[in-house]
């Protein structure tokens, strides 16, 4: 098997897709040039084009990502109530109480949380209800990998609740989970319809639940993702990191496999399919 990656290249031992394809064997190139089996749109910007000669050289053959062209947390918030019904962002000018702004673009830090209303607003950020996601002495969070709709996984990391910096929090090792037991069946239905929507074949989704509501809320969507992934700035539990590459493997092996079988991304997996730990 053999990977076309391009724009860019996941050359940083982080992404966890580079811990896939080395488990696997597969053959990788850069070059438009090679041959190759199956393209990934690899570009680590929040928004994008398909570039016109990746389209010419995939010539029918599938792009992993390849409408995935917007991954801006504005888009992220349409796409959440589209799905959901509901969202989180807040009128800073107007809403009283505290609340959280944050770049718009993914994957940039700066996140704090402030008293509203303000004066004036920067659109470069976007302003955010402050979730209350606690368990216990932890804020929760799952990040969740996405491969062709399916939801091998659960990472649940836990934060300390500290100050009103995001950036800086102290972090126990992430636990792998099921999915099963993280979310039910039509809330699997709905982040597996997010997913179509803003066109992620391969990727993570970082989610919260409310404590006191308990409705969901996809906060960011990565399509080149990485940090919680085989080389976190936490230690993994040995046993939960080679139980999460058997998973990812054989599920993004499956996947690629159907694709040249079939070469078509209309049909998505049921999420009923999701591992049970």
């Amino acid at each position: 098997m053999k990977l076309l990656f391009y724009p860019q290249y996941p050359d940083k031992e982080y992404y966890s897709i580079t811990h896939i394809i080395n488990r696997l064997g597969y053959q990788v190139t850069r070059d438009l040039e090679a041959s190759f089996d199956v393209a990934f749109l690899w570009s680590d910007v929040t928004e994008l084009d398909c570039p016109p000669e990746l389209l010419d050289a995939a010539d029918g053959k599938h792009i992993i990502n390849q409408n995935c062209l917007d991954i801006s947390k504005k888009h992220v918030e349409q796409l959440q109530y589209a799905v959901f019904g509901y969202g989180s962002f807040i009128d800073p000018l107007t809403h009283k109480g505290r609340c959280v702004e944050k770049p718009n673009a993914n994957g940039v830090k700066g996140g704090r949380v402030i008293d509203t209303p303000i004066d004036s607003f920067d659109d470069s950020k976007v302003y955010q209800a402050l979730i209350d996601s606690t368990v216990g002495d932890y804020q929760q969070e799952y990040r969740v990998p996405v491969i062709f709709g399916q939801l091998p996984i659960v990472y649940l990391v836990q934060q300390a609740v500290a100050n009103d910096s995001l950036d800086y929090r102290v972090q126990k090792p992430p636990e792998l989970l099921g999915t099963h037991m993280m979310f039910s069946y039509q809330e699997q239905v709905n982040i597996t319809k997010f997913c179509q929507l803003i066109g992620l074949d391969f990727g993570e989704l970082d989610i919260v639940r409310c404590s006191q509501s308990q409705r969901l809320f996809i906060l960011d969507a990565n399509k080149t993702p990485a940090g919680y992934g085989m080389l976190n700035y936490f230690s993994w539990h040995p046993q939960d990191k080679e139980a999460a590459l058997d998973m990812l493997t054989e599920t993004f092996d499956r996947a690629i496999n159907k694709l040249l079988v079939d070469n078509s991304t209309s049909e998505f997996a049921n999420p009923i399919g999701a591992h049970n730990l």
